[in-house]
């Protein structure tokens, strides 16, 4: 008799192991953890409305416009500007709200002389961890 009783037992115990309240939670944690993960990687960065210009020339060679110049003209018109800084043979002018840039964009074509592309200026997402890791591949195995 005893001998019935430790399989019974354990049946009970297997049948409590896997019954749908014991795994349900946990199964949902892994669910959401793992969707959770998937999206970080998928979508690191969602697009949100720029609130930066870049002005850069329509044939290379051509120099940028003069930022002091363009800062006078945007200003004079009411556009608020954070900054105009060079980047990689453009300049990227960053407005003081998004709410702006169609103001800025038609004052930039009234502005600058043809020849000149004018487009929303989206930040591009770093990849230095990615890079540290190449750099330092020499230090692993």
């Amino acid at each position: 008799m005893h001998e019935l009783a430790a399989p019974d037992r354990i049946l009970r115990m297997l049948k409590f192991a896997f019954s749908k309240g014991y795994i349900l939670w946990p199964l949902t944690f892994l669910v959401l953890l793992m969707l959770t993960t998937v999206g970080v990687i998928a979508f690191p960065k969602t697009p949100e409305n720029s609130d930066a210009l870049k002005i850069s020339p329509a044939h290379t060679g051509e120099d940028l416009p003069d930022g002091f110049t363009l800062y006078q003209g945007l200003s004079q018109r009411g556009v608020e500007i954070e900054s105009i800084t060079p980047a990689n043979g453009s300049l990227v002018v960053k407005l003081h709200s998004s709410i702006q840039q169609h103001l800025a964009q038609e004052t930039l074509k009234s502005i600058l002389p043809s020849g000149y592309k004018i487009q929303p200026y989206s930040h591009e997402p770093s990849h230095e961890w990615a890079n540290k890791f190449n750099r330092d591949q020499s230090h692993f195995g």
